[in-house]
Formats: C-alpha cells, sequence, structure tokens
C-alpha cells in the first residue's frame, strides 16, 4: 500500500529525507486548515508543527511512501501525530488527493516563546527556497515563531538567521 505524505520542514530537504528513508520526487502543494509554527521544544531551540486553524495554509512537499517507509518516518517524527487532510498544487491551487501530515498537539508545546532552532530552521528554509524562490517566498509568509511572529518579519530582526 502507498500513502502521501507531507513535507513541511526538515522532510522538505532531500538529503534529510534521504537519511530516513530512499530519495522521493516531490510535489510542491499547498495545504489549507493547518498553521505551520516554530512552537516544539527542543534542546537548541524550537522546531515546526502544525495547528489546526480553519483561515490557515501552508506550502510543503507531496511524496509517497510505502507501508515500510511510512513506519521510518513514524519513528523518525516520534513526537508527532498522523492525520489526515488534502492537498492542493502548489501552482494551480486544484485539489490533487488526500494525504497525511505529522503534527503534535500537546506532548511538547514551547510555553516560553523560544527561539527556533538555528540549524534546524536553516535546513527548513533553504530546502523551501532550493525548490523555487516564489515556493521559499511562500514558505517565510506561512511560517510562524512561537510568539506569533511570521517568519518573513521575524529574520528582518534576526540576520543571524539570514543564510540566503
Amino acid at each position: 500500500m502507498e500513502y502521501h505524505l507531507i513535507g513541511y520542514g526538515s522532510l522538505m530537504s532531500h538529503q534529510s529525507l534521504r537519511e530516513t528513508i530512499p530519495d522521493k520526487h516531490f510535489t510542491p502543494v499547498i495545504v489549507k486548515g493547518y498553521k505551520r509554527i516554530f512552537n516544539l521544544a527542543e534542546k537548541n531551540g524550537d522546531v515546526l508543527n502544525l495547528i489546526k486553524s480553519r483561515k490557515s495554509f501552508f506550502n510543503g512537499v507531496l511524496f509517497k511512501v510505502n507501508e515500510k517507509e511510512l513506519i521510518k518516518i513514524k519513528k523518525r517524527e516520534d513526537e508527532y501525530n498522523l492525520e489526515e487532510t488534502s492537498a492542493y498544487d502548489f501552482l494551480t491551487k486544484k485539489k490533487l488527493c488526500k494525504c497525511l501530515i505529522v503534527t503534535d498537539n500537546i506532548i511538547s508545546i514551547d510555553r516560553k516563546k523560544r527561539k527556533p532552532d538555528k540549524s534546524y530552521f536553516t535546513l527548513c528554509r533553504e530546502s523551501a527556497y532550493h525548490i523555487s524562490k516564489e515556493f521559499g517566498r511562500y514558505w517565510d509568509n506561512t511560517s510562524f515563531i512561537s510568539n506569533g511572529q511570521k517568519v518573513s518579519n521575524w529574520i528582518k530582526n534576526h540576520p543571524e538567521y539570514q543564510t540566503l
């Protein structure tokens, strides 16, 4: 059986994904009804998560995995739960398919409003811009820091995170 999975952070990086499963073909997509936010507390700062939000949306990449690969992804993303949603083509906005996303609703939520983990932030952001400049700008405008600020605004005051 095959599953459609959405990468919206480190899973958008072929290099990072390859550490878990073989390289995959990515299709740029939009997911509606979720907000992408750096609000999961990790040792070196926050990492990305999704929270339900009817008016929100974000971009990511769609790729197929088999059952064995899905088990490996679940092991890698052990703090997250799988949820089903729909993916829409990034350019045409037409509905493509049902897919799975990973979210954490309660386990590691950052209550202190820390900064993102710098190396993780850089990996995710550079992966988005690697897909295309338009895709990267969209990522900046649909990603949020735990204090609620859009990445596109926040990064202006944090040049140490600006690597592009």
